[in-house]
């Protein structure tokens, strides 16, 4: 059966680049498009946002030293490259991914004919972004490696700029679950920045690793490194600020997801109470969502649907009423109504989330998978047992048409539909149901040894 921790949309994907995002903050399965940490949500040791025009002024691509043809050429040359570095971070922030990629390939054939390598080693780094939204690691990793040659040749080794490119060469790792290498890479990026970087910056460095020793099942270490990122941004930035909110966020996050539910609120109320003075409405969201999954752990459901009410109308404000991304807080709503006693209103609830799912185009499709397996465990909870197999038999041919990757995310469809027709004593249809299933997970969707599923936001 689902988790009720297990809801969470893409919604949070979105949050600005620049930003350090939370750690294994989220999901656990269904619904789980997010998140922010839930399975893997890594911090980005930099951020496109704005690059651009730094990068001029650092790398000196821009400064124009005398008046010779030659050097004319050469900071009009580096002009251009930054002109199209400013546009592909715009057109990435704005999700033109294709556009993103074109302008940044013009940029890297510009960078690479300057004699000024920096600016190559910019692009090449600058790329990460795209191409781990996209899932090419390889070509991230080999872009990372090149930047950070250039880098410790023309900078050294300690230089902010050749610990942004090993932190980032260090998320990718992550990524593919070298936790070692991981590690190790982290560890070189926080002796460098003790040294020659501000401590906002190793704040999030600090945050990275926290993030890895987390997915490690390192509680401490985690919890001690997180806290170190919280007190380095509030002394840059002070109580109130963004990051001090993310900080706090973090740390309930981390106690959380390791069923340190009570120690996980105080944090939470914290990072919410930031997130109202700033007006922040999606930190708010993802606070009383959070806050809301606690109670239902320590069965205070009535203090769980109060905050799941909460982020309902905050998210609903903001996405639209009925919108499917809402879709999260009113199943968690449903299941703490039910296993509260009030399981009228919680049918009523899953039957007006199916009716938000049930719109027919891709997007949808995942969430009526989901909300119907939701509804169809409800049934079977209250020994409705016919209801439920209907309720399956309906969306059956839907979840058959998702992708395969969706489809393994959402084995429990078919696996709950073989018991329940055994439960019905339809026992060749339940290893008709089991056999016809079984390839989902066969040999081509085992992932190698050692892999992780890791997002990076």
């Amino acid at each position: 059966m689902p988790s009720p921790n297990a809801l969470w949309f893409s919604f949070w994907v979105q949050g600005p680049r620049r930003c350090r995002r939370p750690s294994q903050a989220m999901i656990l399965g269904l619904l789980a498009a997010l998140s922010c940490g839930g399975q893997g949500v890594l911090a980005e040791e930099n951020s496109p946002s704005g690059a651009a025009q730094k990068s001029a002024a650092q790398t000196g691509g821009a400064q124009k030293t005398d008046d010779s043809s030659g050097n004319e050429a050469r900071v009009e040359a580096s002009a251009q490259w930054a002109a199209l570095e400013e546009e592909a971070e715009k057109s990435f922030l704005e999700g033109r991914l294709f556009d993103a990629e074109s302008k940044w390939t013009k940029a890297r054939a510009v960078a690479e004919s300057n004699p000024n390598k920096l600016l190559l080693a910019e692009t090449l780094n600058q790329m990460t972004h795209l191409l781990v939204k996209q899932g090419r690691l390889a070509e991230a990793r080999s872009n990372l490696n090149e930047a950070l040659e250039i880098r410790r040749r023309e900078l050294g080794e300690e230089n902010e700029k050749t610990a942004e490119t090993l932190g980032n060469l260090a998320l990718i790792e992550h990524r593919e679950g070298h936790d070692g290498l991981a590690e190790k890479h982290y560890k070189a990026v926080l002796d460098i920045k003790k040294k020659v970087g501000s401590e906002a910056s190793r704040a999030i460095t600090l945050t990275n690793l926290a993030n890895l020793y987390g997915e490690m099942k390192r509680i401490e270490e985690a919890r001690e490194l997180y806290g170190e990122a919280l007190k380095l941004d509030e002394k840059v930035y002070g109580a109130d600020h963004l990051e001090v909110a993310r900080d706090l966020f973090n740390i309930g996050g981390l106690n959380y997801h390791h069923n340190y539910f009570q120690e996980a609120l105080p944090s939470f109320d914290k990072s919410l109470v930031i997130y109202e003075k700033l007006g922040d409405s999606q930190g708010q969201i993802k606070c009383h969502h959070y806050i809301g999954l606690c109670r239902a752990r320590l069965n205070e459901h009535d203090k769980a649907v109060a905050a799941y009410k909460k982020a309902y109308a905050l998210h609903s404000k903001i996405k639209g009423e009925g919108h499917i991304d809402t879709l999260v807080h009113q199943l968690n709503m449903a299941r703490s109504l039910d296993t509260a006693g009030q399981s009228q209103e919680a049918e009523q609830i899953y039957k007006g989330a199916l009716r938000v799912a049930d719109q027919g185009h891709n997007e949808a499709k995942l969430r009526l998978v989901e909300c119907s397996l939701e509804y169809a465990h409800f049934l079977r909870r209250h020994g409705r047992s016919q209801e439920a197999e209907k309720q399956l038999a309906s969306v059956l041919g839907v979840y058959e048409s998702l992708s395969a990757s969706d489809r393994r995310r959402l084995y429990e469809l078919p696996r709950a539909y073989s018991d329940l027709l055994r439960e019905l004593k339809r026992e060749e249809e339940a290893d008709q149901m089991a056999r016809k299933h079984l390839h989902v997970y066969g040999k081509s969707a085992v992932k190698p040894a050692g892999k992780k599923n890791r997002k990076v936001r």
